[in-house]
């Protein structure tokens, strides 16, 4: 009996508060957890009344007073933090701080989730020790923030084999997304894969891009540096059905969008006429000219008020970062901030060897241009091929085409009117889209993945498509952080960090702990 009056209430108390938190950590365990706070309520209950008169002597003293304050005060800052946390839970707010915002989806995954046109399931095949479990859960949560029609689940192949057979699921780690009839398959538990298989099942028509070849175009199956690969297979993910094209029989009728991309021969009369044919019904083209080209293409595009110089693009700028004159550079307030496709773009884009585009001050009866992407006021367009050649070029007057100069136009044209009153044009006419380049370098291979390149060239093919939530900048990889130290920067960092501020902070406390002891 003297044990429990001693030790019953102390014991209960810190039996009961154990429960309580084992309650929140382990909730799979809920009966241990509350048979543990239970013996501990019924323990302190017993040492209070054991201790009742021990209490009630202490209530009634100067220190029962003071600790009923203490007692107040804490109560207080309890009742203040359990209402910020009330409030916090039904307001919630994260900030991402990290450079390239790594935990936060990106703009294209909103814009897709936003736009879910049915509900949306996906099924994860992880085993329930799965390290990457919780890291899945964590983005999957997000994607389940921005929209009521995107559902998941985890399902553990060991504990639950007939629904591991019923998917045909033979490896760890196979996400299943669903909509409708579409169904799409990925292993990687990423942002970027996640959103493509969305973007895939839930796309109800295919959209495809066709690609010009028979005159020195850029190659899709090239791998080298001057090949299209890696924009084929960054099309290819977001499913569209990229196909050449041979311009004898001209556009086919499933074609989304045609691309141009750089031509080093002219079209013969035909092949440009089949081109302008495709434009007037209201087409969409991707062209793209190199310097020191002639596609044969010029009255084409004098149609549509635009020109490709004969020039080449000089940008001192590049120079700054590292690069060559002949590479100019559309900085970051380079863009027009109004047109879908670089309205929120921020990137960087660099063309190397480029022509500057002129439009006309008077466009043609419904067409109308945007300066899409413009070079910086210290740049100009040289015409002088022996300064180009020598590279000792310097902007003459009379001759170059002094910046801020375009490298991209956007142009568009309305249905025109009907010519017999009595028969109305269609509303759902669409309108000419036409995207124009002075340079095809700039989405090859060696060029793709650098600053915002890609990203901009995934944009043109979206707007051209009218596939508007995939006008956007697409989800992040993320990039390692490496520090370099100079052997200089080394040694200060060694003997500021590692040496001198341990032995000061202890030094520092020597001295108080000898004054106090002398107090």
């Amino acid at each position: 009996m003297k044990f429990l009056k001693e030790y019953a209430f102390g014991l209960g108390v810190v039996l009961l508060v154990s429960g309580l938190i084992l309650e929140t950590v382990v909730p799979e365990r809920q009966v241990y957890d509350l048979s543990v706070a239970g013996f501990g309520l019924v323990l302190a209950v017993l040492g209070a009344a054991l201790n009742r008169e021990r209490i009630l002597l202490m209530l009634k003293g100067r220190r029962a007073r003071a600790a009923g304050a203490s007692v107040s005060y804490v109560l207080t800052v309890l009742a203040v933090v359990v209402l910020v946390n009330f409030l916090a839970g039904r307001h919630h707010k994260r900030l991402d701080l990290t450079e390239n915002q790594a935990f936060s989806l990106s703009e294209q995954t909103d814009k897709v989730l936003e736009a879910l046109p049915r509900d949306v399931t996906l099924t994860a095949f992880v085993q329930g020790d799965s390290p990457t479990k919780q890291k899945l859960s964590d983005l999957l949560e997000e994607y389940k923030a921005r929209s009521s029609r995107f559902k998941y689940e985890f399902v553990d192949p060991d504990t639950h084999p007939a629904e591991a057979k019923r998917y045909g699921i033979t490896e760890y780690g196979t996400i299943v997304i669903e909509s409708g009839k579409q169904e799409s398959r990925t292993t990687t538990p990423d942002e970027e894969s996640l959103t493509n298989a969305l973007i895939k099942v839930t796309r109800d028509r295919e959209v495809t891009a066709y690609f010009t070849t028979g005159h020195g175009e850029r190659d899709l199956k090239d791998t080298q540096r001057a090949g299209l690969t890696l924009l084929k297979e960054a099309l290819e993910k977001q499913h569209y059905a990229v196909k050449p094209l041979v311009l004898n029989q001209g556009v086919p009728a499933d074609a989304s969008l045609v691309v141009i991309a750089g031509p080093q021969k002219p079209f013969l009369e035909a092949e440009a006429r089949m081109v302008k044919d495709y434009l007037d019904k209201g087409g969409r083209v991707f062209f793209m000219q190199d310097p020191d080209t002639d596609p044969g293409l010029k009255s084409l595009l004098a149609s549509y008020g635009v020109e490709v110089r004969k020039d080449v693009v000089i940008d001192k700028i590049s120079q700054l970062f590292g690069g060559d004159a002949l590479i100019p550079m559309v900085p970051a307030d380079g863009y027009d901030e109004f047109h879908p496709i670089t309205k929120s773009f921020r990137y960087q884009t660099f063309y190397p060897l480029a022509s500057s585009i002129a439009i006309q001050d008077k466009l043609p009866d419904g067409v109308s241009a945007t300066k899409l992407a413009q070079t910086s006021q210290y740049s100009w367009g040289e015409t002088n091929e022996a300064e180009i050649r020598s590279h000792r070029v310097t902007l003459d007057p009379g001759a170059d085409t002094k910046g801020p100069l375009t490298l991209a136009a956007a142009i568009t044209r309305r249905p025109p009117a009907p010519v017999d009153p009595a028969k109305p044009q269609s509303k759902s006419a669409p309108e000419t889209r036409l995207l124009v380049f002075g340079d095809s370098d700039f989405l090859t291979n060696a060029s793709f993945n650098a600053a915002g390149n890609g990203d901009l060239a995934l944009n043109a093919v979206a707007w051209l498509s009218e596939q508007e939530d995939l006008v956007s900048i697409r989800p992040k990889t993320s990039v390692p952080r490496v520090v370099v130290l100079s052997p200089q920067q080394a040694f200060y960092y060694f003997w500021t960090i590692v040496a001198l501020a341990p032995v000061i902070i202890t030094a520092v406390g020597v001295v108080i702990w000898v004054r106090r002891k002398k107090l």
